[in-house]
Parts: C-alpha cells; structure tokens; sequence
C-alpha cells in the first residue's frame, strides 16, 4: 500500500525503529526519538544497497518519489545511484575549490610564505583586487 503524507506524520516512535513502506524499495525509518528518515533499498551487482534521501518532511512524500525513480532510472541505465551520489558530491566540491578567486588566493599565500617582496605582494593583490575582480567567482 503506498504511503501517504497524513500516515507519515501520524507515525509515532515506538521503542525499535520501524519502517512504513511506500513500494518500489522506497520507505520511512521511524525511528524511537521521532525521527523519519527516507531510505531507499536497491540491489546492484548482486549486492543489497540502501541510499539516504533526507529527513522527513524536509523531504517530502514527492520529493522522496521522484528521487527513487531517478534511482530505479540509473539502475535501468546499469549505473549505482549511492556511486552516482558520491561522485556528484566530489564534482561540487572541486567545483567550489577550483574558481579563479580561490586559485589566485592560494598563489598570493605561496608566494607570501616563500618571503616575496612587499612591492610584489602589493602589486599582485591590487592586480587580483581591481583587474580580475570580474573572474574570481
């Protein structure tokens, strides 16, 4: 039977966590502090997987049902959405540490600790201040 969003939040806490199934995998991990979880169950290569999608209902029932589908969509595709995740998460940090503000920061820091000339620290901190402002995000 699939979930609803009145049954979610009617569940109570019980002394075990304990899971209200919505079908296809998907559920919500009640668990004894009053914590609701989405959880999504898989198998990929032969193995068993659980992937995370948030809390409820900071997640909601929609949200948590269309994330399941992208999953069962990148299973059908042979990719594991858990690996997908995990990759996406890296991109976006190496995004955010690679713009030229960051980049530029980290040679002004190098050249600094390797004792450069003052007029050369100022010259290089007004260059990236004033002329590639436009850039550094």
């Amino acid at each position: 039977m699939k979930l609803s969003d009145f049954a979610i939040r009617k569940a109570k806490p019980e002394a075990r966590p304990y899971k209200l199934s919505d079908g296809w995998g998907l559920y919500v991990l009640v668990q004894p502090n009053g914590a609701k979880l989405w959880r999504l169950k898989y198998r990929f290569s032969g193995k068993e997987k659980l992937l995370s999608f948030g809390s409820y209902p900071a997640t909601t029932l929609a949200a948590a049902r269309r994330r399941r589908d992208e999953a069962r969509q990148l299973l059908a595709e042979g990719t594991d959405p858990s690996e997908k995740k995990k990759l996406d998460r890296l991109a976006e940090a190496v995004r955010a540490n690679n713009t030229f503000g960051a980049i530029a920061a980290e040679l002004l820091g190098n050249k600094e600790a390797n004792n450069a000339a003052h007029a050369t620290m100022s010259k290089n901190r007004w260059l990236l201040e004033h002329l590639a402002a436009p850039l550094t995000n």
